[in-house]
């Protein structure tokens, strides 16, 4: 018997479920545009440009780390630019074959880019993990008052989507990733890790992609509301 459960096996759907898969949709045709493409000597990147928060996939495509070729997080990169056109924000994603890795080089062309897509607005910094027993990561980064009201609006959007989240667990956003080198100029910035079947299984994708959208918009300040049902007092516990 498989250790890992689906989601399916630990939530049932919703009672808006349709109005979720609506969401979903009307996220995924967001994604389909291309944004505009930026090229640099490390690796092109495409961008959506707006006055909002900014959503980051430094991992949308095959990039290279200390040497070694890792995959890309397939998904990651049509979600961030949706969900800068769902609010008006702004975007950067890696495309085409990187000669580094955005999350893992310290002051990476990526970053710099970012740095000023965000004109100090909040960094929204999305990946894809592997199977880990929840269907979201939140990650702090180094300097966790930066990410304080930003991954407490992800947990309660979370909880209300039937997804499974923890924080700072199995990822915490170390020293070298977008999110931390970002806090450390003083930005508020958060690392979301996804699973893959929030991308890849249309139940799950269609509930995560709804969760993603209302939370942005949340973070966006458009219908924003803010309960405060999660406190730091919580960071350490997995829901």
């Amino acid at each position: 018997m498989s250790p890992e459960t689906t989601l399916q096996d630990i939530v049932p759907l919703g009672p808006d479920e349709k109005a979720r898969a609506s969401e979903g949709e009307a996220l995924a045709r967001l994604a389909q545009a291309p944004g505009d493409r930026e090229l640099d000597p490390t690796g092109p990147w495409d961008i959506v440009s707006g006055s909002g928060p900014l959503f980051s996939a430094p991992h949308a495509v095959t990039h290279i780390r200390d040497g070694a070729e890792k995959l890309g997080e397939n998904g990651t990169g049509p979600l961030a630019l949706a969900l800068a056109r769902y609010t008006a924000g702004s975007a950067i994603a890696t495309a085409a074959v990187q000669q580094g890795d955005p999350n893992w080089d310290p002051g990476s062309p990526y970053l710099e880019r970012a740095y000023v897509l965000a004109d100090g607005n909040p960094t929204v910094d999305i990946h894809i993990m592997r199977p880990r027993g929840v269907e979201l990561c939140i990650g702090l980064g180094p300097v966790p008052r930066l990410a304080d009201g930003l991954w407490q609006i992800f947990a309660e959007e979370a909880v209300a989507g039937g997804l499974r989240f923890s924080v700072n667990w199995p990822f915490a956003a170390n020293a070298r990733t977008v999110t931390s080198q970002l806090q450390g100029r003083g930005n508020k910035a958060v690392q979301l890790e996804l699973s893959w079947e929030c991308f890849e299984d249309r139940p799950a994708r269609d509930r995560a992609w709804s969760v993603m959208s209302r939370a942005a918009r949340r973070l966006a300040g458009q219908d924003y509301v803010v309960s405060h049902y999660f406190t730091s007092a919580d960071l350490w516990t997995t829901w």
